[in-house]
């Protein structure tokens, strides 16, 4: 972990005042507060920023390459550039009405590091998750077709995550080695039957299969990590997205995918008809291209939760338990387990689909 001293109020002051942006001329930083998840590769702070003759305002300061390698373990060599390529891009301006982005995102240069800053949305993103909330984000979801289809080039740029499906395929083995060793483990030998654990490795070992049938789908701007943390409904039922470190090119179906997959594990409120939300999926993305695209988004649906999925919870998911993850604290280890059981076994009812 980095030993590296996070930036206080004046030295996000210092670095505002370094380039122009939306939060004005002569900003003074109030407070700084780190929200940083541990997961990324980023610092993430919370600024509440106070200019000449206006109110405070909150502002998100992403710094990029400020975080350190964790047991999700990315082999991506553009993680912790790739958000700075977005909102450098024209791709943002292309969005529909129905999805939003954070507001005045600005990026630049200052002490050799990549600086991003933009408006908090996190009366936006704390609002709750609920199955209503959950059709509407569906319908929302299938709106990424519509970049592309104004401007095809758009898929071709080289910062795009390409094959996010198979991001963490190198946990496999790892996923393999943890399913294995669940008989000998007290605490995790009544995760899985005998019969779904060997699912589960076949699951594993289809991972390649998967991904080269996903490369023949119809391909679509994606978010990569649409989960219900990333995502909120404003008032006037936008979908806004942040967090874009994994934006690229991936088949119809997959961002509804990584969202249902971890809807109750990221704090959705109540039990997803994953088939009915697929349907309303299916039905506005393939109006919206013309064609009807449902079969194929039921493939991509299910390939997020067979591959991107299942290589979580199995791989660095079970190996931090392993490893003594909330060892003392019964209850989250409780609900940690209970997303690597129940997650694991909705994407099984899915491998028919795939």
């Amino acid at each position: 972990m980095t030993d590296r001293v996070l930036p206080d109020a004046d030295t996000v002051a210092a670095a505002l005042a370094s380039h122009e942006g939306p939060w004005g001329a002569g900003a003074h930083v109030l407070s700084v507060r780190d929200l940083s998840t541990g997961l990324g590769q980023a610092a993430v702070l919370r600024a509440s920023i106070a200019t000449p003759y206006a109110c405070p305002s909150l502002w998100i300061v992403k710094i990029l390459g400020w975080g350190h390698q964790t047991l999700l373990d990315s082999r991506d060599r553009l993680l912790d550039r790739r958000e700075a390529h977005f909102y450098g891009s024209s791709v943002p301006d292309l969005l529909p009405r129905g999805l939003t982005t954070p507001s005045g995102a600005t990026v630049f240069r200052h002490h050799d590091r990549t600086w991003i800053v933009m408006r908090d949305v996190a009366a936006v993103l704390q609002q709750s998750w609920t199955p209503d909330a959950a059709m509407t984000a569906a319908r929302r979801t299938a709106l990424l077709c519509l970049p592309a289809a104004l401007r095809p080039s758009l898929l071709d740029a080289p910062w795009l995550e390409q094959d996010g499906y198979a991001a963490y395929a190198h946990h496999v083995p790892a996923g393999h080695d943890n399913l294995d060793a669940l008989a000998d483990d007290p605490r995790l030998r009544t995760l899985f039957t005998p019969e779904q654990t060997k699912a589960l490795h076949a699951c594993l070992d289809a991972s390649d299969e998967l991904s080269a049938r996903a490369k023949g789908l119809p391909a679509t701007l994606v978010h990569g990590d649409l989960t219900p943390r990333n995502a909120g409904l404003d008032p006037h039922g936008a979908l806004a997205l942040i967090d874009w470190e994994h934006v690229g090119v991936g088949p119809v179906g997959y961002d509804l995918g990584t969202f249902v997959s971890l809807y109750r594990a990221f704090g959705g409120h109540g039990e997803l008809d994953e088939p009915a939300l697929l349907e309303v999926y299916g039905r506005a993305v393939s109006e919206l291209a013309g064609t009807d695209l449902r079969p194929a988004a039921a493939l991509g649906f299910a390939t997020a939760h067979l591959t991107w999925g299942i290589h979580l919870r199995l791989g660095p998911g079970l190996t931090a338990v392993r490893q003594g993850l909330n060892r003392d604290a019964p209850a989250a280890l409780a609900a940690h387990l209970d997303d690597i059981r129940s997650g694991c076994l909705r994407a099984l009812s899915w491998a028919a689909a795939a």
